[in-house]
């Protein structure tokens, strides 16, 4: 799983000072393999993806890795409000809760990356982001941080290859369904 950031970069043909303009729609990718596997699996598998019918249907992913996050902070933790393009959120934890760089929580739709370690103290947690809020938040939102999930489509166009006994492995590609 990556960030994909949008962005447009200038550079003058002059003195060779640059600019670079956050356009502030950043979206997740996945690339992932099926194994090689028997000829039901990859019939099923085969099957499921049609269901996709192309970039028309969405499927729900998370990092299958990294399904929780490294830090301690768990319950039901929720979000206080925040406006579009904000870097930062606070969310209402016990004091002491912690979450890493890298950790992954899912807020308000979207899925976020904790940019530094944060712990939470009497106020709460104030969580640095890497990617910023594409929606505000309204405050009160539960914050996901088992299996954060956001719907992603299909833009790979994989081909089945079928054998005697087996099928051959499969790459996949997805891209965040924004809106």
């Amino acid at each position: 799983m990556r960030l994909e950031t949008v962005q447009r970069a200038f550079a003058s043909p002059f003195g060779g000072s640059e600019q670079v303009v956050d356009l502030l729609n950043d979206r997740w990718t996945i690339s992932l393999t099926l194994p090689r596997g028997t000829q039901e699996n990859a019939a099923r598998n085969e099957a499921f993806l049609n269901a996709l019918r192309g970039q028309t249907n969405t499927v729900a992913l998370y990092h299958w890795v990294r399904k929780q996050p490294l830090g301690t902070m768990r319950g039901s933790p929720v979000a206080g409000a925040a406006s579009i393009g904000a870097d930062s959120i606070l969310i209402g934890t016990p004091a002491g809760s912690t979450l890493l760089a890298g950790d992954l929580i899912g807020v308000g739709g979207m899925l976020l990356m904790v940019r530094e370690d944060c712990v939470a103290d009497g106020v709460g947690l104030v969580v640095p982001l890497v990617n910023r809020l594409r929606v505000a938040l309204v405050g009160g939102e539960s914050v996901i941080w088992e299996r954060p999930t956001v719907p992603f489509r299909k833009v790979a166009k994989p081909a089945f290859q079928y054998f005697f006994g087996y099928a051959e492995g499969v790459s996949l590609d997805f891209v965040e369904a924004i809106g």
